[in-house]
């Protein structure tokens, strides 16, 4: 098989897999249909060539896939009943049986798919990562990243997910209005997503904005389903203002420009516009959230006409209500840096290393922030070596690239000639 229908095939297996699982209505029965399918085009394309449709040829074979394991089953075992049999076999028979909101409910089909993920039985972090290599096709690498942990352990976590999942094997494909105990679940799934495109471990480009557009569509879908809930709100407006200053976070030769140094006019306004105004009508629920305030922060970002306009003092009130419902140590770090650009370098250091409450040591970030405001305090040679450590986390070349510069800056040898 050529290395283009190899890349296809990747590409395809979620919108199949989320087709196919409004047949199984359960994702390890889909998955295994889908696999079918998969190894029989690996087997039958480099012979006889690409069907015209793709995509269609696939959700074909994995339904006959799936219809032939059903089959099987009920010559091992012949008891059960034989509407629940047909209904399985068939969505259209499960309209005739009285379940049109089975088929009609869900608009997007990887949304179903991404709720499928997010099990119930569960913890959020396993169905969050089980959500990024299923509906996406991250790598466990990437995951790994995502998630701060070694590629081992996520392995491992993906492992045990998809292993509870095939024991429980009770997804019912039901409509959305009664899946919300998934929701929280869901949109850390996409709020991941969208962070792995907006700032990729891919070295080939810091910026993916398929993954982007992708988390953004899925976002939006969520809203629709659940119109009335302040914190999917909150993360559709979240996403669109990170998104609006995606056109200018790369130069000319493809390197990151920080926030500070981009040019404002390349921002899409109308999209913050737009944002803002869904962010304020969830706020007026009262029911803050953790996406409510991050998208809140995220405003106070765009709403500044210049870098020096930045409200800081805000952005660092708006991270201690976050650190609230949120302590994890990206918030610590973000939070410091925030502090430090309102009340001084020292008053950010002092909040970053009071591991007492909040141990950010092992947040990747965390050392190049401690290292930014140790230089500014004229540390130079403690702020050299948090640099060193940043720079062993960096995430992608361009990150790298970056952090290089800080370090040669300050001076010394860069991490290739530091004991």
């Amino acid at each position: 098989m050529s290395v283009g229908a190899a890349i296809l095939l990747r590409q395809l297996y979620p919108s199949v897999l989320a087709k196919t699982l409004g047949l199984t209505r359960n994702l390890p029965d889909a998955e295994d249909a889908v696999q079918d399918a998969v190894e029989r085009a690996l087997a039958m394309w480099s012979e006889s060539g690409m069907p015209e449709t793709p995509e269609a040829w696939l959700v074909t074979v994995a339904g006959n896939a799936y219809r032939d394991r059903l089959r099987r089953r009920k010559r091992e075992d012949p008891s059960g009943d034989a509407l629940e049999t047909l209904a399985a076999m068939s969505p259209w028979a499960r309209i005739a049986l009285g379940e049109p909101e089975v088929a009609r409910g869900w608009k997007d089909e990887l949304l179903r798919l991404l709720f499928a993920c997010c099990h119930p039985g569960l913890d959020e972090g396993e169905s969050a990562a089980l959500a990024l290599a299923t509906v996406v096709g991250m790598s466990t690498a990437e995951i790994a990243a995502a998630f701060v942990v070694a590629p081992r352990s996520m392995e491992q976590r993906l492992t045990r997910a998809r292993q509870r999942l095939r024991e429980r094997g009770d997804y019912e494909g039901t409509a959305p209005e009664a899946s919300l105990d998934r929701v929280p679940a869901v949109l850390r799934a996409i709020h991941l997503l969208f962070n792995e495109g907006y700032w990729s471990t891919n070295d080939d480009g810091p910026i993916r904005g398929d993954l982007c557009r992708l988390a953004i569509g899925l976002a939006r879908s969520l809203l629709a389903a659940f119109p009335s809930m302040p914190e999917v709100a909150g993360l559709v407006a979240l996403l669109l203002l990170h998104d609006a200053r995606r056109g200018a976070r790369l130069d000319s030769d493809g390197s990151a420009v920080p926030l500070p140094d981009q040019d404002r006019t390349r921002w899409d306004h109308g999209a913050i516009t737009a944002a803002t105004d869904l962010l304020e009508r969830a706020l007026r629920t009262e029911t803050p959230g953790p996406f409510q305030i991050e998208a809140a922060i995220a405003a106070v970002h765009c709403r500044a006409r210049r870098a020096d306009d930045t409200d800081w003092r805000e952005i660092a009130a708006l991270y201690g209500i976050l650190e609230t419902v949120r302590p994890i140590p990206a918030v610590r770090v973000n939070r410091a840096f925030a502090t430090a650009r309102a009340d001084g370098a020292a008053a950010g250091l002092a909040l970053l290393e009071a591991r007492a409450e909040i141990d950010a040591s092992s947040y990747p970030y965390f050392h190049l922030v401690r290292g930014t405001l140790l230089g500014e305090l004229g540390r130079t040679e403690e702020a050299r070596l948090s640099m060193l450590e940043a720079e062993r986390h960096a995430r992608n070349a361009s990150e790298h690239t970056q952090i290089r510069a800080r370090i040669e800056a300050l001076g010394g040898p860069g991490i290739e000639n530091a004991s």
